[in-house]
């Protein structure tokens, strides 16, 4: 079986062919009943024709005497019957029964309405057919008589054989003939379906038909080509769309390979879609299969909330650094970037999360938080004796025992050791801070820990005259209770270092303006302001707007980074807003 009868279109083409050939044989039928109906009706119009004449022949020589005579010129035998009644119906003559013996003549349709126009002195042919007898009557007023001629139509049954076996063999033949036709109608109708299904295989199997001698030469017909046509220019556009699509398939892989984060992207229903290699080395362990769950690969609630506000919202989300504990692998720390993965009509599909590997930054990280710890009670136990003999010294200078030269060396000395002490102080709670896991949650009151904080430090307003205003519209706040006052102590330091004498600071708790539960601390003083180059760095290690005014006033460099990772711990975020010669504000934002 050649490739051109495997693929041709049989099941098409027996529809066809047999619609056609309904219609042909519908319509031989149809014809030849017609032929023989329209035949036989014109056949039988001539047999009237000649009734009439024959009957109107007669009437001219017709009276009482000769009537009897003529009725015996049509004997039995012959195929025409005559009959002739007078007046009152009575048969006078007929050339096939006894008169007494036609007791039916008087009850015929044509015998009743020839009497009726005998009396009303009316000449007029009346026709009926009686099984197979044509009959033709006429009233005579002249001589009072009726006549009525009739034809057997036997003739017309052997006519119409003859005819119906004629006209059956022509009809074959034509059917016959027109079938054929069709057939071949069928073939050249439904044979380019056959080319348009090869070639529609060949696309989607990606395989290109060539054209052989034997298809250029094919005859087109008529749309069929068109579309033939069109499925070309389609197949064409389809394999370099394939191309297209391949190498940009193939540099994704690479790319995705040689990427060293690990990547995931999941469905609606958190069922794995794609992963890259470096996500299976780290997190499969032979575990990972694209027909899991998302929670049977990931357990940490973070990632799987960050996954489903992808999926379910629509948004990108971040998470803190969480910790990878599989078994028989060192331990690993990760940050976690998910995106909602769109398509066309801004409909979410899925979701793709790439894992960042922080464990070396995270290491770095401690190193330093170590080293910074280390230091400081290193350096914090020379600073202590340090200061105890200053004290001491000036103590003895106090009471004589020392020259009143060594005054201003020990004041200097004392100034310097405790501001190292400050130092090494803030550097303690930094890294204390950073190194703190776990925030201890609780409902605090505002104004309570507020007006404690500045119980602590009322001493310093006093020595500036200045003064605190207080306004508390949230009166409680979910904070751990000891960095709460960090916060506040710093906060209020630094309002207090850089508010002239005799000006306000203000200090306020807001609840969320736009319907949350988030609270606000705001803490605004009347200082200098800071210029926006500035801001971006504010909450930095060490940073200094104005490094030499800040020695001045004693300052570590330190209380603004510490109450930024205080925020972080609670999950909530600070920020400054200020302007030159207007002040600043420093917001904390609490989660609710």
């Amino acid at each position: 079986m050649n490739s051109r009868s495997k693929h041709f279109p049989w099941r098409t083409f027996y529809q066809v062919a047999f619609i056609h050939a309904a219609l042909v044989i519908c319509a031989i039928v149809a014809s030849g009943l017609a032929a023989r109906y329209y035949f036989k009706k014109y056949f039988i119009q001539q047999v009237q024709s000649q009734l009439q004449d024959m009957v109107q022949v007669l009437s001219r020589d017709l009276d009482l005497r000769s009537g009897p005579a003529l009725c015996i010129g049509f004997e039995s035998g012959s195929s025409t019957r005559l009959t002739i009644s007078n007046e009152d119906g009575k048969v006078i003559c007929d050339s096939w029964e006894k008169p007494n013996l036609m007791n039916e003549y008087f009850s015929r349709p044509e015998i009743i309405n020839s009497l009726k126009n005998l009396k009303n002195k009316e000449e007029k042919f009346f026709s009926s057919i009686d099984g197979e007898m044509v009959y033709e009557t006429l009233a005579v007023p002249a001589y009072h008589l009726v006549i009525r001629g009739g034809i057997s139509l036997s003739s017309l049954s052997i006519v119409i054989r003859v005819f119906n076996t004629s006209l059956g063999l022509f009809l074959a033949v034509l059917m016959s003939s027109l079938l054929v036709v069709a057939l071949w109608l069928a073939k050249k109708l439904v044979f380019p379906l056959g080319r348009l299904i090869v070639k529609t295989q060949g696309l989607i199997h990606h395989q290109s038909k060539v054209l052989t001698k034997e298809d250029l030469e094919e005859e087109s017909f008529g749309e069929w080509s068109e579309l033939e046509s069109s499925i070309d220019d389609l197949g064409k556009n389809l394999e370099k769309t394939v191309q297209s699509l391949s190498m940009e398939q193939g540099e994704l892989d690479t790319i995705m390979g040689s990427i060293s984060d690990a990547i995931l992207a999941v469905d609606q229903e958190e069922v794995p879609i794609f992963y890259n290699s470096r996500f299976e080395v780290i997190f499969g362990s032979g575990g990972v299969r694209r027909n899991i769950k998302l929670w049977e690969i990931l357990r940490d609630p973070e990632v799987l909330k960050a996954y489903k506000t992808a999926l379910k919202e629509g948004r990108a989300s971040d998470t803190k650094v969480f910790l990878l504990e599989a078994p028989h692998q060192p331990k690993r720390y990760f940050s976690l970037s998910v995106s909602p993965l769109i398509r066309l009509g801004n409909s979410i599909y899925g979701a793709l999360g790439i894992f960042h590997d922080v464990t070396e930054l995270k290491a770095a990280e401690q190193m330093r938080i170590d080293f910074v710890a280390n230091v400081s009670h290193e350096l914090r136990t020379p600073l202590t004796a340090i200061k105890g003999y200053t004290e001491t010294m000036i103590e003895d200078l106090n009471l004589g025992k020392l020259d009143e030269s060594s005054k201003d060396f020990l004041a200097i000395i004392q100034r310097n050791s405790n501001r190292l002490m400050n130092l090494m102080q803030d550097l303690l709670d930094l890294s204390a801070i950073e190194s703190t896991v776990v925030i201890q949650k609780e409902s605090l009151s505002t104004q309570e820990i507020t007006e404690r904080v500045l119980k602590q430090l009322a001493s310093r307003f006093e020595n500036k005259k200045q003064k605190v205003d207080l306004f508390f519209e949230a009166p409680i706040v979910a904070a751990d209770s000891n960095r709460l006052e960090q916060i506040l102590i710093n906060l209020l330091d630094n309002a207090n270092k850089y508010t002239p004498e005799g000006e306000s600071i203000c200090l306020k708790w807001e609840g969320d303006r736009k319907g949350g539960r988030d609270v606000f601390l705001k803490v605004q003083d009347s200082g200098p302001g800071i210029s926006v180059d500035h801001q971006s760095r504010l909450f930095e290690r060490f940073y200094r707007v104005d490094k030499a005014r800040s020695r001045e006033q004693g300052g570590t460099g330190l209380g603004l980074a510490i109450v930024k990772h205080i925020m972080q711990r609670h999950e909530g975020v600070i920020w400054v807003e200020s302007e030159v010669n207007k002040g600043s504000t420093f917001v904390c934002r609490f989660p609710g």
